[in-house]
């Protein structure tokens, strides 16, 4: 357990804009066509063409577009749900998990997402070099793990020039990527009917529930990251729309996958490139490159911000070093491209749960306020018990519980939809329990038997404004 100390380190090193520290309202730089293109270069990894390859198993391509579709919808919802949040405090997805589990407490998710961020970026590395290497292999460059050390250099050299870079970053290659990936759409729909394959089913059994849950979680899998960009936005309107209007490019990437699984019984469409000659075989080289780096550089920022959450006494810059070595180490010597729908299933249990209890806190416990300069005093309004409030832990633990088992009882219902629902039932109900007779003094404002003041119900210490 980090000692109190810490928090005199955690506010006198994050005076820069890529810190904890709540940014003011007058500080911020993304104005809603930047925070656009921030999240839709989240949705540009060449990984999507698997995932969503992946939930045609056993289902037609219309049935699978669908479910993607409704799915992806509901995970953009709460995608800009926590967006707001990060929005009205100015700070990391991950601070802004502590009024839910205390400041130690939030230590846990900020690892278990820096854990899960870290991993889905060495899938993407890796992914980028093998196919790079497949595709040079043809001209004899099929050098994998060289291609990946240069895309992970690549990033790392962009996380470390922090989050303005990453915008402008954004605006260029989101555009090159889309363009490039209509040409992959092109090849892989070339001299096929596309009325045929919307009925046409892809091989294996998966039910439209558990599709729901694997398109469902697909989208959930960004929402540890959202808050580190929203900080940063102008407007709360914004900071939602931005986040939401990401969908169709998504859904985009996710038919291609979709598409090239039913037509040519192979998700990635980039395959079909290579087959279409030379050009299209470089186009497809560089899509690779230039998606992965569009993606991966915008996970590596959120997961070094989640570590920063566990060890805020560490200048950024040594994470951003340490876990861009990590990134780059595990995608050239570990096999991490599996079963992409066992990989969302963990994911499901760690996150559904976690950020149904962030939305119940902020939004109906809280309702729609947090005191931000709570956010970081010591044995503050949000510091809980010993550091740790104990209802988010435990509703977060009767949560995966709750999707384990139904996930393994009754697997065709997936387990995503009952989890989330189950989560915010329990973190409600038991905040409600807890909560004290009206006129007396919250449990968590109460430190070493003396009440702090009553925070005000729409201002903080720290303002941040209320534009919208």
């Amino acid at each position: 357990m980090p000692a109190e100390p810490a928090f005199a380190a955690e506010t006198a090193q994050h005076a820069g804009p890529d810190s904890l520290d709540a940014v003011p309202h007058s500080r911020r730089d993304y104005s809603f066509w930047a925070m656009l293109f921030v999240f839709f270069g989240m949705q540009v990894p060449v990984s999507y063409f698997i995932t969503g390859g992946s939930v045609t198993a056993g289902l037609t391509l219309g049935h699978a577009f669908v479910i993607t579709v409704v799915g992806s919808v509901v995970g953009f919802v709460i995608l800009g749900a926590v967006g707001v949040i990060g929005w009205q405090t100015g700070t990391s997805t991950m601070a802004c998990t502590r009024p839910a589990f205390g400041r130690y407490g939030s230590a846990l998710p900020a690892l278990i997402a820096f854990i899960e961020l870290t991993g889905w970026d060495s899938v993407h590395v890796q992914l980028a070099g093998k196919l790079m290497g497949s595709i040079g292999a043809q001209w004899g460059l099929g050098y994998t793990r060289l291609y990946s050390i240069i895309v992970g250099l690549s990033i790392v050299t962009v996380v470390i020039l922090g989050h303005r870079v990453l915008r402008l970053l954004e605006r260029f290659l989101v555009p090159v990527v889309i363009l490039l990936v209509g040409m992959a759409l092109y090849a892989v729909l070339s001299g096929q009917d596309l009325t045929r394959l919307w009925h046409t089913s892809g091989k294996g059994h998966l039910t439209i529930m558990l599709a729901f849950d694997a398109m469902f979680i697909s989208a959930l899998t960004w929402v540890p990251m959202v808050s580190d960009y929203t900080r940063y936005g102008k407007s709360r309107r914004s900071s939602f729309w931005a986040a939401f209007l990401s969908v169709p490019v998504a859904l985009f990437m996710l038919f291609v996958g979709q598409t090239a699984a039913v037509g040519l019984g192979d998700p990635n469409a980039l395959v079909a490139m290579v087959h279409h000659g030379t050009a299209f075989g470089v186009i497809a080289f560089f899509v690779a490159m230039f998606a992965t780096i569009a993606t991966a550089a915008l996970i590596m920022y959120s997961a070094s911000m989640s570590l920063l959450n566990v060890v805020p006494q560490v200048p950024i810059r040594w994470i951003n070093y340490g876990t861009g070595a990590l990134v780059i180490v595990a995608a050239v010597t570990i096999n991490l491209l599996g079963n992409v729908i066992n990989w969302l299933s963990f994911q499901g249990i760690l996150l559904i749960p976690l950020f149904a209890i962030v939305l119940t806190d902020y939004y109906v416990v809280r309702k729609r306020h947090y005191e931000v300069a709570e956010l970081f005093r010591p044995k503050g309004l949000y510091w809980g018990t010993g550091g740790f409030h104990i209802t988010g832990l435990v509703a977060w633990v009767v949560g995966a519980v709750a999707y384990e088992v139904v996930h393994n009882a009754v697997p065709a219902l997936g387990g995503g939809a009952v989890c989330f629902v189950v989560s915010c039932i329990v973190y409600w109900a038991i905040s409600t329990l807890m909560r004290p007779p009206r006129g007396g003094t919250d449990e968590a404002a109460r430190v070493d038997g003396r009440d702090l003041p009553a925070p005000s119900p729409r201002t903080s210490s720290i303002e941040i404004g209320e534009s919208s």
